[in-house]
C-alpha cells in the first residue's frame, strides 16, 4: 500500500495526555477515551496518545496495537512524524497473539521523535501497513 494511510494533527482534535513533569510513564492504564484510533486493518487496531513535553521538553507519542483476530498476526509499517520544519520516520514490526494488546515504551511503542531539536510535533502518520497471519510450522 502506498501513501499515508492516516495523517492526524496531534493536539488539535486528538486527546492530549498530560504526564507529570519529567515523566514518561507509558505503562499507565489510560481510559479508553484517551486513545485516538489511527487505523483498523486486517483485524489490528492502532491507536495513539500524544504527550506534549513527554520528557519535560519534547513531544512524544505512544501507540497501542490490538489484535482482534483469533490467530496470531505479524505487522509492519512505517510511522511518520512531522513538525513544521522537520520530518522523520521509523519502521515498526512485530507479532501479536490472538486478542493481545501491546503498548508503551517496553513494547517499543513510545517515541520522542525530535529529541534535541526545537520542533513541535504536528502530524503523525502510518505508511505501508501490512498485517498477515502467522504460519506455525507443521507438528508444533
Amino acid at each position: 500500500m502506498l501513501g499515508v494511510l492516516s495523517v492526524l494533527v496531534l493536539g488539535a482534535s486528538g486527546t492530549v495526555a498530560q504526564p507529570t513533569e519529567g515523566s514518561r510513564d507509558t505503562t499507565v492504564v489510560w481510559h479508553e477515551d484517551a486513545w485516538t484510533l489511527m487505523v483498523d486493518q486486517g483485524g489490528v487496531r492502532i491507536h495513539y496518545i500524544y504527550y506534549p513535553e513527554a520528557d519535560a521538553e519534547h513531544d512524544g507519542v505512544v501507540l497501542r496495537l490490538i489484535n482482534d483476530n483469533e490467530t496470531p498476526v505479524r505487522y509492519a509499517f512505517t510511522l511518520i512524524f512531522r513538525a513544521p520544519a522537520a520530518e522523520t520516520t521509523t519502521t515498526v514490526r512485530g507479532r501479536l497473539e490472538p486478542g493481545a494488546l501491546k503498548t508503551g515504551d517496553e513494547a517499543g511503542l513510545f517515541w520522542v521523535p525530535f529529541r534535541g531539536a526545537d520542533h513541535s510535533l504536528g502530524e503523525i502518520g502510518i505508511r505501508g501497513l501490512d498485517v498477515w497471519p502467522v504460519r506455525e510450522p507443521r507438528g508444533s
